[in-house]
């Protein structure tokens, strides 16, 4: 299920620190033209759920391989109107040459949703720019890979994007005593039962237009899981709360629309073991989800401070995960992350590659020449000798 996309040194305490998704999102939410009116939708109040059932056991563990797959040297970025798309369609063939061969592009809700109107915003992707964007990656050997985010980032601090700006009802409730560093960044409710139809269509359109055989589902940056104000969450167990989640995604993506799945990691990672911060590991106990979803998932492992080593990759590994390692900035701390995750390729090839996110850092027509995408591409092309795709 993948192929995907990825600047100076003052930003570099703000996003290895205080986490760089939920910054850049806003960013790019703050340009963007005031929201149309929504619709007029009237949605019957959730029922009180049953007690969630545990999450199914994962797959089992995949075992070790020596570079039997040629290596995912991937880009991630926004794109999110048809003029983005015409600039990365330009884009592409320079990135190709670089070596990437897998882009990931985040849409958030600006596409021209035919399911829910209500939820597109400003500027639009068209179907026919999606399908054409995936005609120009396929002719020059690059995957592409939608995403949509779940469940976290539905708010910035700003600014509250169109879920839950057309659905408030949707958001699980602030905690009595919320940690006021992490606030701002609302998720939806995971046992309300009007969300996943709704997100299930927006996730069947965009992967349709973009002729995918992938999907990103994000899942970063959570931090409110069973509010103590939820009456249907208070009391969970957040690592089952937080799996209920990704395995509810899991299936109608990789079970019935055959797509590989992907998310970010952070969540499965114990801040306290690993030594990672807050932002990039969890310190609200979702990081038990690790053994309770699927290992068919490719956990995209994003860290953006410099360290000597990353304990969260031998993690994964040993959990049975392929691991997509994904930096951002400034360079040495992406450097030093793209060593060590080429490092321990050599000897199990469940390191897929390295993906360089870019966020709203790196724009459609100025990404294929970002210094993280020259260096980190340039090193492993050199060492790969290859950059085809595997099948």
């Amino acid at each position: 299920m993948k192929y995907l996309f990825v600047i100076p040194a003052l930003a570099a305490i703000c996003f290895s620190l205080a986490g760089c998704q939920s910054e850049q999102t806003e960013n790019a939410a703050l340009s963007e033209p005031a929201p149309a009116a929504p619709l007029n939708v009237e949605l019957t109040p959730a029922p009180e759920p049953a007690p969630p059932e545990l999450a199914p056991a994962p797959a089992p563990e995949i075992p070790a391989q020596t570079n039997v797959q040629r290596a995912w040297l991937g880009v991630q970025l926004f794109i999110q109107s048809d003029e983005a798309v015409i600039a990365l369609a330009t884009a592409i063939p320079r990135l190709a040459d670089s070596g990437v061969n897998a882009i990931i592009v985040e849409t958030g809700y600006h596409f021209d949703f035919k399911s829910h109107p209500e939820l597109k915003r400003g500027k639009v992707i068209t179907r026919a720019a999606a399908k054409n964007l995936a005609a120009v990656a396929r002719e020059n050997g690059v995957r592409l890979i939608p995403e949509l985010n779940c469940l976290g980032h539905q708010t910035a601090k700003k600014f509250t994007y169109a879920l839950l700006e057309t659905f408030p009802g949707f958001a699980e409730p602030a905690p009595s005593h919320p940690d006021l560093a992490t606030d701002y960044l609302k998720n939806w409710c995971p046992n309300d039962p009007r969300i996943n139809p709704i997100v299930f269509d927006l996730i069947d359109e965009i992967a349709e237009a973009f002729d995918a055989d992938a999907f990103h589902v994000g899942m970063d940056e959570v931090f409110n899981l069973s509010s103590d104000n939820c009456p249907r969450c208070r009391g969970r167990d957040r690592a089952t709360l937080f799996a209920k989640v990704a395995n509810e995604l899991y299936g109608p993506i990789a079970g019935q629309k055959k797509l590989e799945m992907f998310m970010w990691g952070d969540r499965l990672l114990d801040a306290g073991q690993t030594g990672y911060s807050k932002w990039d590991a969890s310190r609200i106990g979702t990081a038990g989800a690790i053994d309770l979803i699927s290992t068919n998932i490719v956990i995209c492992d994003w860290h953006y401070s410099q360290r000597t080593n990353y304990p969260s990759v031998p993690l994964f590994l040993k959990k049975g995960f392929r691991v997509w390692p994904a930096g951002f900035q400034p360079l040495e701390a992406t450097r030093a992350f793209s060593d060590y995750s080429r490092q321990l390729r050599t000897t199990n090839s469940n390191v897929v590659g390295y993906l360089c996110t870019a966020w709203s850092s790196g724009k459609p027509e100025t990404v294929a020449g970002w210094p993280p995408v020259l260096e980190i591409m340039k090193a492993w092309k050199a060492a790969t000798n290859s950059v085809t795709p595997p099948p």
